[in-house]
């Protein structure tokens, strides 16, 4: 290379020193003058006036200031020898490592300038002169642009390319460490797109640049060059085309349009086969019921579910304990067990009782609070007794008993007193008398309890019989004489339960069976043939539902029809739809359940869709899924019913609330519209009333308030889900049935 030197353009005032260091020059001056001012002052006042002492904090600034002017002085000579310093080292680096576009004689030749230059400006202040540096080598054949540090020039010129360094001393304070070496970094210019087809350019290109960039299709940021360029093309051909996700919606909407425009609507012709019945569902085990029904020993014993009610501490409770003992579905080991644990407490004569009341709060305060399901079997009859509250506050959880139920067991208390207590002054006998026959239920057997205490006597058992029937019969209840039996008993001492005592020569009159043997022998509408099972429509009533490790258990019972297991069903109002993985009955995993049984249906819980949606709660109907729609259940927010009323406090308003109850099912609601009423003997028709007196029956239209629905059937559909009955502040004040929505 060549030197040239170049005159630098002038700067006014302060020749080579940056402007910091000349204000701390400057100040520096005046501070000595102020000295020696004050100095000479002080010299002439000494023989007038003491002189002051010099306090340690002027000492310090005039300590300072004479250390700055000392520093001002050597400033231009240590910069220059700081920056003659630096140009050493380069020169010494040089020897090692050069730029591969510069040879080291030049460059030495570049450095033994600078440092003279850096000499000649420290002595006169003035700023060295720019270098240009002419590269021996011949021109390259086009225009290059190459910048250096941030005083870059870029000239285009076709022969020669001219580097140009400035380089000055920082003294400022910025730095605080002296640094004595420059970095000098070299770029070459990106090729234009028009130039990649120069192969030769391409390949110098990619040896003395440090990143190659793609201007077709991306830039990948990479050391290593793409040298096959139809690779690059292929990508860039590749990406102009449609996508595989692009290729499939394109073939789904050409097969819609073709298929759409084939499209055509015919009428079904008439094959002459028969359609299956409604009830038909698809199940997993395709079973002949007629068969199963005739060879499982399991149905060769009917089946029969009797609800034990009464007034409270009438013995209920007792009673199906002591049935228990006899029976043998409880051993003398476990009675023996709560007859001492009674007699602990003071409470010996409850120890029966405890069979079935077996949580904390029944036995401590004497009463009966929920429902409580048994099964047990004899050597003729299956049998689920249900044993139900007696106590007025507990009448929604007897209702809930007496929906499971085809038989009402009613127990009355034959005690001087007591009967009357439970009978005649507005006790629970008549209230349960009255659900009984609104919820279904076709036979009562009155059990007159505790005969015992009144010595056997017949005349006792005759008057609460005669009371009984002259109310049951009466137009309050209706029912038939024929659909109440009476028999005289003794819970606790167990006679004419189960057995009967021939020693007790009181009771000698009695004739009749016991207790059980009339259990056994009653006939019930519930017991149909396989025909009449397999044509019903399903229905079950919820009675309890839970979770249980994975498996979502729904326990009820089968209000009519037959259910397999595999089977598809719906749960209504929520309408979830669900198959069944399995069924219980009396804890016995069975294949199909059917009608009047107490059955558990298992699910699995991750076949749930929605957690959010309660699919089973007590009162649900579960129905099978392939009927919905073109059955006879209906979710309804407002139904038409024939309402009678029994006797009331107040008369019962339009728009009145109250609780309805269908089955186990209680939701709020209102009459919001009488559209007839009929008076008690059925002669006299009244409209435009917008209230109702005890013992009226009216056609009135019912609305579930809130935004449930409830399943209901017609009456005429089916005479147990078609039943309603309304209670208000606790009481049961009508009851009616569903003729049309």
């Amino acid at each position: 290379m060549s030197l040239q030197q170049v005159d630098p353009p002038s700067r006014s005032g302060g020749g080579g020193m940056s402007k910091l260091a000349q204000l701390a020059q400057k100040r520096a001056l005046q501070n000595n003058t102020t000295s020696n001012v004050d100095q000479s002052e002080s010299n002439d006042e000494s023989d007038i006036t003491p002189v002051k002492p010099v306090s340690k904090l002027s000492a310090l600034a005039r300590a300072r200031a004479s250390k700055a002017s000392n520093n001002s002085k050597s400033l231009e000579t240590d910069g220059s020898n700081k920056s003659i310093a630096i140009l050493d080292r380069l020169r010494s680096s040089t020897n090692t490592s050069a730029p591969p576009t510069m040879n080291s004689t030049p460059l030495a030749s570049l450095l033994t300038s600078k440092r003279e230059g850096l000499s000649i400006r420290s002595n006169l202040t003035k700023k060295v002169n720019p270098i240009r540096l002419s590269p021996p080598s011949p021109p390259p054949p086009k225009t290059q642009n190459i910048m250096v540090s941030d005083n870059v020039t870029t000239k285009e010129e076709d022969t020669s390319v001219q580097l140009t360094y400035d380089v000055s001393l920082d003294n400022s304070i910025i730095s605080t460490n002296p640094v004595n070496s420059i970095s000098s970094f070299l770029f070459k210019r990106k090729l234009s797109s028009s130039e990649h087809l120069e192969t030769e350019d391409i390949e110098q290109d990619q040896i003395n640049s440090k990143r190659r960039r793609q201007d077709q299709l991306f830039y990948p940021i990479t050391n290593f060059e793409i040298q096959n360029l139809e690779k690059l093309e292929k990508v860039k051909q590749n990406f102009t085309q449609l996508s595989p996700d692009d290729k499939i919606l394109q073939a789904q909407h050409n097969a819609f349009n073709d298929n759409f425009q084939n499209l055509k609507v015919t009428k079904p012709t008439s094959t002459g086969t028969t359609t299956p019945p409604k009830s038909a569902s698809k199940s997993s085990k395709s079973l002949n019921i007629e068969s199963e029904l005739a060879s499982n020993k399991t149905y060769a014993k009917p089946h029969k579910s009797f609800v034990v009610i009464g007034h409270v501490d009438a013995g209920k409770s007792t009673l199906m304990g002591r049935m228990l003992l006899d029976y043998g579905i409880v051993d003398a080991k476990t009675v023996d067990k709560l007859v001492k644990e009674s007699m602990r407490v003071g409470k010996g004569s409850f120890a029966l009782a405890w069979i079935l009341d077996q949580t904390e709060e029944e036995r401590s305060h004497g009463v009966t609070v929920d429902i409580c399901a048994t099964d047990f079997e004899t050597s003729t009859t299956r049998f689920t007794a249900i044993d139900a509250p007696g106590h007025k506050d507990f009448v929604p959880q007897m209702i809930g008993g007496l929906s499971q139920a085809d038989l009402g067991l009613l127990v009355v208390d034959s005690i001087q007193g007591e009967f009357e207590s439970g009978f005649a002054m507005d006790g629970q006998t008549k209230e349960h008398t009255i659900l009984a026959k609104n919820l279904g239920i076709e036979k009562l057997c009155i059990a007159i309890n505790k005969l015992d205490k009144e010595d056997w006597s017949e005349d006792r058992f005759n008057h609460i019989k005669s009371e009984l029937t002259e109310y049951l019969t009466s137009d309050e209840v209706q029912f038939t004489s024929d659909q109440l039996d009476f028999i005289p008993i003794s819970g606790l001492t167990g006679n004419n339960v189960v057995k009967r005592d021939s020693t007790i020569a009181s009771f000698s009159w009695y004739k009749g069976p016991t207790l059980g043997e009339y259990l056994e022998t009653i006939k019930l509408s519930t017991n149909l043939d396989s025909k009449q099972l397999i044509d019903e429509e399903f229905f079950l009533t919820v009675s309890d539902s839970y979770k249980d490790k994975g498996e979502l258990k729904v326990t009820g019972k089968v209000i009519s029809g037959i259910i397999q297991s595999g089977d598809s069903i719906i749960s209504l109002p929520s309408e979830v739809k669900l198959p069944i993985q399995s069924l219980y009955v009396a804890n016995k995993k069975m294949d199909f359940a059917i009608n009047g049984e107490v059955v558990q249906l298992t699910f699995k819980a991750s076949q749930v869709s929605n957690d959010n949606v309660d699919p089973f709660r007590i009162g649900d109907l579960v129905a099978k899924a392939d009927i919905v729609g073109g059955g006879s259940i209906k979710s309804l927010k407002k139904f038409t019913v024939s309402l009678h009323l029994f006797n009331m406090d107040k008369p019962l308003l339009v728009g009145m609330p109250f609780v309805l109850f269908r089955n186990n099912c209680q939701v709020p609601a209102r009459i919001t519209k009488l559209i007839e009423v009929t008076s008690a003997q059925g002669k006299k028709k009244k409209k435009n009333l917008l209230h109702l007196v005890s013992k009226q029956t009216a056609i009135v239209e019912v609305e579930i308030e809130g935004s449930s629905s409830l399943p209901l059937t017609k009456y005429t559909d089916n005479k147990t889900l078609g039943r309603i009955v309304i209670r208000r502040e606790g009481a049961t004040i009508g009851a009616g049935t569903v003729v049309d929505y």
